[in-house]
């Protein structure tokens, strides 16, 4: 978010926003199947999305004023250089203006917040992959992606 905010109309979204980035957003599913920890139970969301490099976003943060339409923006899922999901942003089903305005209306934004509005499809990814966020617009627009080395820490505790 580019200020301190509440309340923000779906209308009036984007004067909320400081810009768009590229994010890997991470889930560890075993929790979620019951295989670790909590047995599955789906009140633990918030476990299985907080490990550490479970997050990541950028390279790069472009301005509202060089997107002319982000609901024309294309998601890409990219696993090991090869394009694993896609989609719009008009195709999500809960679109950025619905989630700036409906957390607005609950939370409230600070500063510095993010919002993470997920991806075109989930896909798993194992020790040694690249995980990759790209995004596409009309025009030949293009964001730097986000490419990250799977490293699993179980296996490297070296590189922790």
């Amino acid at each position: 978010m580019g200020k301190d905010c509440c309340d923000v109309s779906e209308e009036n979204w984007q004067d909320a926003i400081v810009g768009y980035t590229t994010i890997l957003d991470m889930t560890e599913e075993s929790i979620l199947k019951g295989n670790d920890y909590v047995s599955g139970n789906p009140r633990y969301l918030c476990i299985v999305k907080n490990f550490p490099t479970f997050f990541s976003f950028g390279p790069q943060l472009v301005t509202p004023d060089e997107v002319p339409d982000v609901l024309k923006l294309e998601v890409q899922s990219v696993r090991n250089g090869e394009v694993y999901a896609k989609n719009l942003v008009s195709n999500m089903t809960h679109r950025p203006a619905r989630l700036v305005s409906l957390h607005s209306s609950i939370q409230g934004w600070y500063a510095g917040d993010i919002l993470s509005t997920g991806t075109p499809r989930a896909f798993e990814i194992n020790d040694g992959d690249m995980a990759e966020c790209r995004i596409y617009g009309p025009d030949g627009f293009e964001m730097e992606p986000l490419v990250n080395p799977v490293v699993d820490l179980k296996k490297h505790p070296e590189k922790a």
